[in-house]
């Protein structure tokens, strides 16, 4: 039976019409913008409320000789740990004076009257230890921030007594120097490196989930036609790596264009994040995408679609190899630990993006779909190692195409038993 063009149209529109008209598409797909969206405005969010629920009266309770806890109220009148503009400062002449200050802010902090209270005694320049008592002591980013403030003000009070003026001593212990990072490429200047992390880490997970999810429902697609012997009736008519390739370019389309509609919702709510944080009262911190060239783009979707026929292909296999819903979910095993190598290597890659790991994963069929793009987001790679890249992932997935073909064929029309390694194995050269 010759391979027909036109039965492989009808096929490829019955599954991409079949799963784009169902109901768990649409979750799915409205799944993605709402994780984007948390993403985008909750940390924004979360953080003005968690500074918000710092806000009070933090009591300072000096016993230094040379008056440290002066420099730490006004840091802390000028918002460290949120609107504390009512910073307080206590002056603590001996023990017992320390003491009866201490007591009166614990009851003070028990009433609601203060958010916490400081306590810098005698020796803290030599000791280097104060205590901090409080509401909001499990409020981390705030006992930071509280942290280098203290800092800043002992090494204002080293530098005085060292000689230096008390003015220059204060300003040159609240001097803060902050690296802003900028990525360079052939193309020139490419946007802020963290943000160029960001989105790497982004594309990969994107990736990963969209060839996870489309590829098991090509085995649960085999699978499905398996149990209610729909394949006896198709096969009648169709040839089996016909019906295949139908299968798999169908699913595919329907994850390709879940991933379109992603990332325009993603583009949509980025260039929206700005007005809308304001309307809460946050400012916006200027994030943005890095500049993606047509280039980058034409890899990362040929990483993705030849990525997606090389484990379609190979859930597919497990799909004609397994005869219920129970020995598909362990047979699929070994493809999703293969898959999610790419993902537990993100880490080592963001570290070095040119290191060794990171070449050999990229030319690793099983972990470059996911690897070359994080990469190309993260650093530029040589055009030969690019082709490499894409030349092996293309011939792995035509290899493993031409494998399922053969197992499918075979195992698609088998029933209620369990093959064996080495039955499998036979059906590769039935003819």
């Amino acid at each position: 039976m010759p391979f027909s063009i036109s039965k492989l149209d009808t096929i490829i529109a019955r599954e991409y019409r079949e799963r784009v008209h169902s109901r768990w598409f649409l979750i799915a797909t409205l799944i993605g913008p709402v994780f984007m969206a948390f993403m985008l405005f909750l940390p924004s969010l979360l953080e003005q409320r968690a500074r918000r629920a710092e806000a009070g009266t933090v009591r300072v309770i000096d016993a230094t000789p040379d008056s440290v806890g002066r420099l730490v109220v006004s840091a802390l009148r000028g918002g460290i740990m949120g609107d504390t503009a009512r910073a307080q400062l206590a002056r603590a002449e001996s023990p017992a004076d320390m003491a009866e200050q201490r007591e009166r802010a614990t009851r003070d902090v028990q009433s609601g009257a203060l958010v916490g209270y400081l306590e810098i005694a005698p020796k803290t320049l030599e000791r280097g230890v104060v205590r901090y008592s409080g509401r909001n002591t499990t409020a981390l980013l705030a006992m930071q921030q509280l942290e280098r403030t203290l800092n800043r003000a002992v090494l204002a009070r080293q530098l005085e007594a060292s000689g230096i003026d008390a003015d220059r001593s204060e300003m040159l212990a609240g001097q803060q120097v902050r690296v802003e990072t900028e990525r360079l490429t052939e193309r020139g200047r490419g946007g802020s490196g963290r943000i160029g992390v960001a989105f790497a880490l982004g594309i990969a997970v994107t990736l990963y989930l969209t060839i996870f999810m489309h590829g098991a429902n090509v085995m649960r697609g085999v699978l499905e036609e398996k149990q209610t012997r729909v394949a006896e009736v198709v096969l009648s008519s169709v040839r089996s790596d016909t019906l295949l390739m139908g299968k798999v370019i169908g699913i595919g389309a329907v994850g390709f264009t879940q991933l379109l509609i992603w990332l325009a919702v993603a583009t949509a709510l980025l260039f929206a994040r700005a007005p809308i944080l304001a309307k809460f009262g946050i400012a916006s911190d200027g994030f943005s995408l890095p500049e993606l060239s047509l280039a980058m783009g034409v890899v990362i979707l040929f990483s993705f679609v030849l990525g997606f026929l090389f484990y379609a292909a190979l859930f597919a296999m497990v799909g004609a190899i397994v005869s219920s819903e129970q020995d598909a979910q362990q047979a699929q095993l070994p493809v999703v630990l293969l898959l999610a190598v790419s993902l537990g290597s993100v880490q080592g890659i963001l570290t070095s993006p040119d290191g060794t790991m990171a070449r050999v994963l990229t030319l690793f069929p099983f972990s470059s779909p996911i690897i070359l793009p994080l990469r190309l987001s993260l650093a530029p790679i040589a055009m030969g190692e690019i082709v490499a890249s894409l030349v092996v992932l293309a011939l792995s997935a035509v290899g493993m195409t031409f494998v399922a073909s053969r197992l499918y064929r075979v195992g698609v029309l088998m029933y209620g038993k369990r093959p064996s390694l080495r039955e499998v194995w036979r059906w590769m050269w039935v003819r």
